[in-house]
């Protein structure tokens, strides 16, 4: 059985990165990533490579001010919508501006998927992703205090505010939270960050790491 490839790649003025993805990778099925001053180029674009490939295609807008997080939805969206009919996902970050390009990387790098770009010769380069995704490391108990951060509107200044909304207790956040020696917490995973207060109270901020991972929950 011929294994079957979906490619997700960002979708910008320079083109050619997103052939030359075409024509060294296999195909089966094509997602541009796009902003909205894009839309005309990335339809026609579309339906020119749709009738000389003759594979499915579709867009994906990916819209502002956070264009990291409308990206990992975006990623997150197709991988659950189409996952199943794909035994590989490749994302290609060659075309588009940096930023559009950065925001595929990031979600290629939390959901453990192939990414490449270019090279100066306009030749495919494999970049190093983990295979294993960042959200088969996280555990249920982490993720729940991540989306109740997100509840709360990002910030807390208080444990008893996050007791409430995790049914965990405090020693137990804190252990979630700040780690051990043994296990790395939120704020060494990168996911939050944790500032000291007055009277022993800390801030705790979930970060934009933080909020693209419980995205794609």
């Amino acid at each position: 059985m011929v294994q079957q490839t979906l490619q997700i790649a960002t979708f910008g003025q320079d083109k050619e990165g997103i052939l030359s993805g075409i024509r060294n990778f296999p195909i089966h099925k094509l997602i541009l990533l796009h902003y909205k001053d894009d839309t005309k180029a990335a339809e026609e674009f579309s339906r020119n490579l749709r009738s000389t490939l003759g594979v499915p295609m579709s867009l994906r807008m990916i819209t502002s001010p956070d264009i990291i997080r409308s990206a990992m939805e975006h990623i997150s969206d197709i991988i659950k919508k189409e996952g199943d009919q794909f035994q590989q996902i490749l994302i290609n970050v060659s075309a588009g501006d940096k930023m559009i390009g950065c925001a595929a990387l990031s979600c290629a790098f939390i959901n453990g998927i192939k990414a490449f770009g270019t090279d100066s010769e306009g030749k495919p380069m494999l970049l190093p992703i983990m295979k294993l995704s960042y959200n088969e490391i996280i555990s249920d108990a982490k993720i729940k205090i991540l989306q109740a951060l997100d509840k709360a509107g990002g910030t807390i200044e208080n444990l008893d505010e996050l007791t409430k909304l995790t049914n965990l207790g405090k020693p137990l956040l804190s252990y979630h939270i700040q780690g051990n020696e043994e296990s790395k917490g939120l704020v060494h995973l990168g996911l939050v960050d944790a500032e000291r207060l007055e009277r022993g109270k800390s801030r705790i901020t979930l970060n934009t790491l933080g909020r693209m991972l419980i995205s794609t929950k």
